[in-house]
C-alpha cells in the first residue's frame, strides 16, 4: 500500500475551500490525518522500528530512571532489533491479554503490538484483545506502539487499524508496500512519546518533493495583421 497516493487520493475528495492555505506535503497530511504530533519518513521498516525503540529509551530515561523493558507480542519480525536496543525483552503470545499483563512489570517502557499478523494468512486482534492492552498501557503508564509495517493501511476501513479498534497508539509504525521505488516507512509519535526530533533520529530520510518545476512561461506569438491589396479590391 503506498502511503501517498492513498492520502493524495484521499484529500483530493474533499472540497477545497478558495480560502485555504498552501497545500501540505503528503507527509504533512498524514501527521494532520493520523492526529499525531510528529510524523517522519525512514527508509525501511526496520530504520522506523529502531526510531521507535529510540524514543521509547529517551521515554525510559525520564520515567523508568533508564530502564528499557518491552514486551513484544507481534509476528517477531523486529524481534532481534528490539531484543538489541532494550535492557528487558519479553515476548508473549498473541491475542493473549491474561499473558500480556502478567509480563509487564515495573521496568516496562512500551508493548509492541501488531494488531494484524500474517501474510499468506491474515490473523487479526480480537477487539478485546487490542482495547484492553491499550488500557493496560494506559493504567500502568507504558508506552503503546503499533506495527503496522505489513501495509495495512486503509485496509481496515480507516486509514490506520486503531481506527477500526477504537484505539489511540503512542507511535505507530507504518510500511510501504507498493511497487513504487524507492520503497519507504514512516513513523508518528504522539503525546510524551516525543521525547526527541524525529528528523534527529538515525535513518531518517527527507520527504521527496512532489512539486513538478514550473514551465516558462512562452511570449504569445503577435498576430500577423491583414494587409489591404488593390488586387483584392
Amino acid at each position: 500500500m503506498n502511503l501517498f497516493k492513498l492520502l493524495r487520493s484521499a484529500d483530493a475528495e474533499r472540497a477545497v475551500p478558495v480560502d485555504s492555505p498552501a497545500l501540505l506535503s503528503p507527509l504533512q497530511r498524514l501527521r494532520q490525518r493520523t492526529g499525531s504530533d510528529q510524523a517522519g519518513l525512514f527508509a525501511d521498516e526496520e530504520g522506523a522500528f529502531g526510531g521507535a525503540m529510540t524514543l521509547a529509551r529517551k521515554w525510559g530515561e525520564r520515567h523508568r530512571r533508564g530502564q528499557c523493558g518491552v514486551v513484544v507480542a507481534s509476528g517477531g519480525r523486529f524481534d532481534p532489533l528490539i531484543e538489541s536496543m532494550a535492557t528487558g525483552f519479553s515476548h508473549v503470545p498473541f491475542n493473549d491479554l491474561a499473558a500480556m499483563a502478567a509480563a509487564v512489570d515495573s521496568t516496562t517502557v512500551a508493548v509492541v503490538l501488531e494488531p494484524i499478523q500474517g501474510e499468506s494468512v491474515v490473523t487479526p486482534a480480537s477487539q478485546a484483545y487490542v482495547q484492553g492492552v491499550a488500557k493496560l498501557c494506559r493504567e500502568l503508564n507504558i508506552l503503546l506502539i503499533f506495527n503496522e509495517a505489513r501495509g495495512t493501511v486503509g485496509q481496515q476501513g480507516g486509514l490506520l487499524c486503531e481506527d477500526m479498534y477504537g484505539v489511540r497508539a503512542d507511535i505507530v509504525v507504518l510500511g510501504d508496500h507498493s511497487n513504487r521505488s524507492p520503497r519507504s516507512a514512516a513513523l508518528l509519535a504522539r503525546g510524551h512519546a516525543c521525547t526527541a526530533a524525529i528528523d534527529e533520529l538515525s535513518g531518517w530520510v527527507e520527504e521527496p518533493t512532489s512539486v513538478r518545476p514550473s514551465r516558462p512561461v512562452q511570449r504569445a506569438k503577435p498576430q500577423r495583421q491583414a494587409v489591404s491589396s488593390p488586387l483584392m479590391a
